[in-house]
């Protein structure tokens, strides 16, 4: 393959704008979608700055909340909610490149991998894994978080290899407070600073002495979670859910299911039907998965350290957290929107050894343009709640929620008879669930008033 000089920033950043804009545009005309009506349509906190402000000390997420007060308030409705998700996306996209370029320069035959940033970057920016987290509103939570992840990140290495002491003990624990301010699960970031010394040579007891403010950032943070009433009820809640053995297994069944949807995301759905599993003899086939992969990671750590570093750090980001504090939802596609950065670089570096000239530029230019057309495709899903859910319910047939989430998506469109159908589902899969009762009763009571 004939190398040339690196790439300029404005060249990336030209490429990575047409990139977004050709896989996003068809997502500016979505509308305000299920949780965006509880954070963000119905939330008065979000509406104004005094109302955001007055809430400060009693709500979590304070940064994610501000950035949605910012929108409000410009009064240009949702398509300047989708336009901000596109713009931080185009910077995570530009901070994967940047990260990308600093990660191949440390490796022995970094000249032939000029080429593999830009790669990698152009994959991030058009992955239809990421519509989640882009084109569903309330997926900024994923990507603002990462955002802020990627540069607290960033100033870390350009600290440590620029030798700015600065950069490394104070800028990046304050972004690190910023991503926390997003989104708790930041709180993997001195885990990630580690990874990334290891996975470039270099060795964990030497490496924690710099980064000691990060540290005391992640401390600080886990008193202040274990202080909070509201961070600690959710904490209660979550421990409730299942026992550690079944949690486990879940958790590892979800891993491997997100996996999957990322190296072959052709069924992607916002509500996937995973099993609540009880205990580890129910999950040997992700165990047998993450055994494999840890197995693999310990291999390629000499000679493929960008595999060990990207399943390094999709373990650290999709496991560990959700393990230890379990979710009603075992897996949403807007997880891998961090974790799946290193996967990417670790496909273009792969790619790059493997093939030359025409051959590479030729798998390359059929990813992105297969990535391309999923992710078009997938954002007509997001046109309205009931695309969303009727696409759901066809991938979901057998979870409730999905049922009543489409049954009351057409009470508000007054279709009632469909209504009545999707609600009926719902509770013939679970007689329990109370949203489904009262939104059947909510549907009677229409027709019953109705001349």
């Amino acid at each position: 393959m004939r190398h040339t000089r690196p790439e300029s920033t404005l060249h990336v950043l030209m490429w990575l704008a047409l990139a977004v804009f050709v896989s996003y545009a068809n997502a500016l005309t979505g509308s305000f979608q299920f949780d965006d009506y509880n954070v963000i349509v119905n939330e008065a906190q979000v509406h104004s700055w005094a109302n955001w402000y007055a809430a400060l000390g009693n709500g979590i997420r304070p940064l994610l909340k501000l950035s949605y007060t910012a929108n409000w308030t410009t009064g240009l409705g949702v398509i300047g909610f989708h336009l901000t998700n596109l713009l931080i996306h185009l910077v995570n996209a530009y901070l994967v490149y940047h990260l990308s370029q600093l990660f191949v320069q440390q490796q022995t035959r970094s000249a032939a991998l000029r080429h593999v940033p830009l790669l990698a970057a152009l994959l991030f920016a058009v992955h239809p894994i990421h519509t989640e987290a882009v084109s569903y509103i309330s997926g900024r939570s994923a990507s603002l978080m990462t955002l802020f992840y990627l540069v607290a990140l960033l100033s870390y290495v350009m600290g440590r290899t620029q030798h700015k002491p600065l950069y490394v003990t104070v800028i990046t624990p304050l972004l690190f407070v910023l991503a926390l301010a997003v989104k708790e699960t930041a709180v993997t970031l001195p885990f990630a600073l580690l990874l990334w010394e290891v996975s470039c040579g270099g060795r964990w007891r030497f490496e924690l002495k710099p980064q000691w403010t990060s540290w005391l950032v992640l401390t600080i943070a886990a008193v202040f979670f274990l202080l909070s009433d509201s961070y600690l009820s959710q904490m209660e809640r979550s421990a409730g859910l299942n026992s550690f053995d079944g949690n486990l297994a879940t958790q590892l069944a979800g891993f491997v299911y997100l996996l999957q949807q990322f190296a072959l995301p052709l069924c992607l759905n916002i509500d996937p039907d995973l099993p609540l599993l009880h205990h580890l003899a129910e999950a040997a086939w992700p165990l047998s998965i993450t055994v494999a992969l840890l197995g693999m990671m310990v291999a390629c750590w000499r000679r493929r350290p960008w595999i060990s570093f990207a399943l390094g750090w999709a373990m650290l980001h999709l496991l560990p957290l959700y393990i230890l504090l379990p979710r009603i939802d075992i897996a949403n596609e807007r997880q891998l929107y961090l974790a799946a950065w290193p996967l990417l670089l670790a496909l273009a570096i792969e790619l790059t050894f493997l093939l030359e000239g025409w051959k590479w530029r030729f798998v390359a230019a059929g990813l992105l343009i297969a990535c391309i057309a999923l992710t078009v495709t997938h954002n007509q899903v997001y046109r309205n709640e009931i695309t969303l859910w009727e696409d759901t319910v066809a991938k979901s047939p057998d979870k409730a929620r999905a049922h009543n989430n489409l049954g009351y998506a057409y009470l508000l469109a007054q279709r009632k008879e469909e209504a009545r159908r999707e609600l009926t589902v719902a509770l013939r899969l679970n007689p329990q669930l109370y949203q489904a009762q009262y939104n059947l009763r909510r549907l009677d009571e229409e027709i019953t008033s109705s001349p």
